[in-house]
C-alpha cells in the first residue's frame, strides 16, 4: 500500500503545470487548457497577495479580568467531584457482586460423574482406601 501511494504522489509531483485559460463570461470548463513554461512559474510564485489588514483587537477595558474563585468554592467543588467518585465507586462494587452471585448460580452446575465411575474424593481411613483400590484396579475376579 505504502509502495502504490509513493508511486501515485511521484507520478502526480511529475506531472506538467497545467493553467486553464478562459474568456471573461467563459466557464473554466470551456476554457482552454495550455502548459506553463518554468519561468511563467516562477513569475507566478514572484507575484505578491493582496495584504489584508490584521483583524484588530477587541476593545479590552483595563481592570476587566475574570474575578478569582473563592477557596471555599473550590473545595466545595473539590468534594463534591470526590463524593461522585466514591458514589459511583460504591455503586459499580454493588452491581458487580450482584451479577458476580446470579452467575454463579445460574451458569454453574454440579459436576455430574460418569456412567459407572466415583467421584475422586479422598478416602477417609485406610480400609477404604483398600476398597477404592481393589474397585478401580478389579483385582476381586
Amino acid at each position: 500500500m505504502k509502495k502504490l501511494f509513493a508511486i501515485l504522489i511521484m507520478c502526480s509531483l511529475s506531472l506538467p503545470v497545467l493553467a486553464i485559460e478562459g474568456q471573461e463570461g467563459e466557464t473554466a470548463q470551456t476554457g482552454s487548457l495550455e502548459i506553463l513554461t518554468t519561468e511563467e512559474v516562477n513569475e507566478l510564485n514572484n507575484q505578491q497577495a493582496p495584504v489584508i489588514d490584521e483583524p484588530s483587537a477587541p476593545d479590552v477595558l483595563p481592570g476587566r479580568f475574570k474575578e478569582p474563585i473563592s477557596k471555599k468554592k473550590l473545595a466545595k467543588k473539590f468534594i463534591i467531584a470526590m463524593l461522585c467518585v466514591a458514589g459511583t465507586s460504591i455503586f459499580l462494587y454493588a452491581v458487580l457482586s450482584l451479577y458476580n452471585k446470579v452467575r454463579d448460580a445460574v451458569a454453574t452446575p454440579e459436576p455430574i460423574p460418569p456412567e459407572g465411575e466415583k467421584p475422586l474424593d479422598s478416602p477417609a481411613d485406610l480400609t477404604e482406601a483398600v476398597k477404592t483400590f481393589v474397585e478401580k484396579t478389579h483385582w476381586d475376579n
